[in-house]
């Protein structure tokens, strides 16, 4: 690694940790939450079944649309598929 790429690896790692900042604890954990889930699909993700109760049901829907997903809300288990 040169130094100039360290320069830039840090300044992306500085940026990452400011964007979180600006979003509280629960948004994080929400995000956490569904990219675990997401990451838990065998193909490219294409649905989010949604429990019409999800503790983080706006927020995953808003990380769905910003993937591009579809969005159902169901009542019954949550799944990205």
């Amino acid at each position: 690694m040169t130094k100039e790429s360290a320069k830039v690896r840090v300044w992306d790692t500085i940026e990452a940790l400011e964007t979180m900042d600006e979003y509280s604890d629960d948004e994080y954990s929400a995000y956490l939450e569904y990219t675990a889930l997401k990451d838990q699909c065998v193909i490219e993700p294409h649905t989010l079944y949604v429990d019409k109760s999800h503790e983080f049901l706006s927020e995953w829907v808003y990380f769905a649309q910003t993937d591009g997903l579809e969005i159902k809300i169901i009542d019954g288990e949550t799944t990205i598929c």
